[in-house]
């Protein structure tokens, strides 16, 4: 979720500025389809081009200088993106994630076991193996569906979302590239970055090698597992979504 840029009061931002202010103006100009060259902290003529390319589509003076107005309008329009692809009570839950989880789990009423182990997790709803309460379900316990989508956004708000915030590059992904990892943490665990058999995916997040994103999320589905299959697909579905620009 790109968040709003705030400006000390008379602090303006143009060309020769620098530091994690210019950074911020920089992704927000980047995911309004601007160009502002690298996402580096400093103010430079692509920078500089980008925000009087905002400010012509806004009707404001174009002087490439971002003060209170420029701010307000960069900031309004960073609502209404983030409104049309996050959702949750939180409004900070990428959308696309949520729907590619709800597609991969597959809504169920009743409680049941876990398919790879026959046993415990037992899950409810959308893959739900915990209670608001944190305690466990058991086998034959039942939800609405009202219940189950309650559950699902509780989950990941408070248990997955937090620990993928702490990805360095999660601020410069697009609603997209959010959502794939979101899947992919609340498939295989909300703190896979940087921890042990996930060095690949962590490498390629680090570095930005989106060209090696498909073969990376694919080396994760328990080979040789009865859900191997299951999990390929899921996986192919999760570099897709990361793959796809946002429109």
């Amino acid at each position: 979720m790109i968040t709003e840029l705030i400006l000390n009061p008379n602090q303006v931002l143009r060309l020769g500025s620098k530091g994690v202010k210019v950074e911020q103006l920089q992704q927000i100009l980047k995911a309004l389809k601007l160009d502002p060259g690298l996402i580096d902290g400093d103010f430079g003529n692509k920078t500089l081009a980008a925000v009087q390319q905002f400010q012509q589509q806004q009707r404001l003076e174009a002087d490439g200088i971002v003060g209170m107005n420029t701010q307000n309008a960069l900031n309004q329009s960073i609502a209404n993106l983030n409104q049309n692809f996050y959702g949750g009570k939180s409004g900070k839950l990428p959308l696309s994630g949520i729907a590619l989880v709800k597609e991969f789990e597959g809504l169920y009423l009743e409680a049941y076991p876990d398919p790879n182990s026959g046993d415990k997790p037992i899950t409810i709803g959308w893959g739900t193996t915990r209670k608001k309460d944190g305690s466990e379900w058991q086998l034959g316990e039942k939800i609405t569906k009202e219940e189950a989508e309650e559950l699902l956004i509780s989950q990941l708000e408070n248990n997955y979302l937090p620990s993928l915030q702490k990805i360095p590059v999660w601020n410069e992904l697009n609603p997209n590239q959010q959502g794939a990892l979101l899947s992919f943490g609340y498939n295989l665990g909300a703190n896979f970055y940087g921890a042990p058999n996930f060095e690949s995916i962590t490498r390629v997040l680090k570095n930005k090698q989106w060209s090696e994103i498909e073969e990376t999320f694919v080396k994760y589905r328990n080979p040789g597992s009865n859900v191997e299959a299951g999990l390929r697909r899921r996986r192919l579905a999760e570099a897709k979504l990361f793959l796809k620009p946002i429109i």
